[in-house]
């Protein structure tokens, strides 16, 4: 073969195999998309937490290390943020979308934890009501390691702040767990944790126990009264709006002063169950001397 036939060979094979030099590449295949690939989902935020309402006296702390001042609504509440109410205070807290956390009088509450489908807070005394609403809601107590947790229907928690921690299931299941073990409440059922104990499964009383021994003199000139009673041991009792201590045993005793003309006395306690009993007593002070009766003998 001649050089010249040679040559012209060899260009009709480059021209039938290509060539990497003389024609960009082929563009690659793209792979479709499985169908087993999932899309993409933004991360759901923290649950919000929010102070709808309150009555009377109600304070907030921004943070652990804040200072206490007054609520201003509606307020958004955040970690560490805390709620306390004082004598006569009540608040509502909105959790997610229909949960609710109630603080009683005389009660501080603190936010502990927002997750996306999760709240948990830290009962530092006092009584709340909880209403999951289908955002699982946790109740820790401080001085005790007892936890209530649920997500649907409503249960109170009552921590006395010396560690006795009592639990009540009002609707749907609670889960109660402390280091000494765990419980289940059905509706209905109520148990208490002391300190780091078990919980004690215990009856919901049909009453609330408020006994009182009044003064046998119902008109006096003493200045001041010494009422005793007995309650429901861990009640929170009140006498004239002024919070009286309660032994073990559930017993108590106040001295109420006294005004000059018509003083009612009233009694309130409220049991760890969250339920309240009151009693009322009126006590009249005379600080008038007693008329003086004169005898006359005459002269003999």
């Amino acid at each position: 073969m001649s050089r010249r036939s040679a040559f012209a060979a060899r260009a009709a094979l480059l021209l039938l195999t290509g060539c990497g030099w003389c024609a960009p590449p082929a563009p690659k295949p793209v792979a479709p998309a499985s169908a087993s690939t999932p899309a993409y989902v933004p991360m759901a935020g923290p649950v919000a937490v929010e102070l709808s309402v309150a009555q009377g006296d109600v304070q907030v702390r921004r943070s652990s290390g804040g200072a206490w001042g007054p609520a201003e609504l509606p307020l958004s509440l955040g970690f560490h943020d805390s709620v306390r109410t004082g004598m006569g205070g009540a608040a509502t807290l909105k959790v997610g979308h229909d949960g609710t956390i109630e603080v009683r009088e005389r009660t501080e509450v603190s936010v502990r934890q927002l997750l996306a489908n999760r709240a948990r807070f830290r009962l530092e005394r006092g009584r709340i009501g909880a209403t999951p609403g289908g955002t699982a809601v946790a109740i820790e107590s401080s001085g005790s390691s007892a936890v209530a947790e649920a997500t649907t229907g409503s249960f109170a928690v009552f921590n006395d702040g010396r560690g006795l921690v009592a639990v009540v299931a009002d609707a749907g299941e609670v889960k109660l767990t402390a280091s000494g073990g765990d419980a289940v409440l059905a509706a209905g059922q109520g148990a208490r944790v002391v300190g780091n104990s078990a919980p004690l499964p215990e009856a919901v009383p049909r009453s609330v126990l408020l006994k009182v021994v009044w003064p046998e003199e119902k008109v006096t000139r003493a200045i001041n009264v010494t009422l005793r009673g007995e309650a429901d041991p861990g009640a929170v009792v009140a006498v004239n709006g002024v919070k009286t201590d309660v032994d073990a045993d559930g017993h108590f005793e106040a001295d109420v002063p006294l005004a000059p003309g018509t003083n009612h006395v009233s009694v309130t306690s409220t049991d760890r169950f969250g339920r309240t009993a009151a009693k009322e007593e009126t006590v009249r002070v005379e600080r008038r001397a007693p008329p003086l009766k004169a005898e006359h003998e005459g002269w003999q």
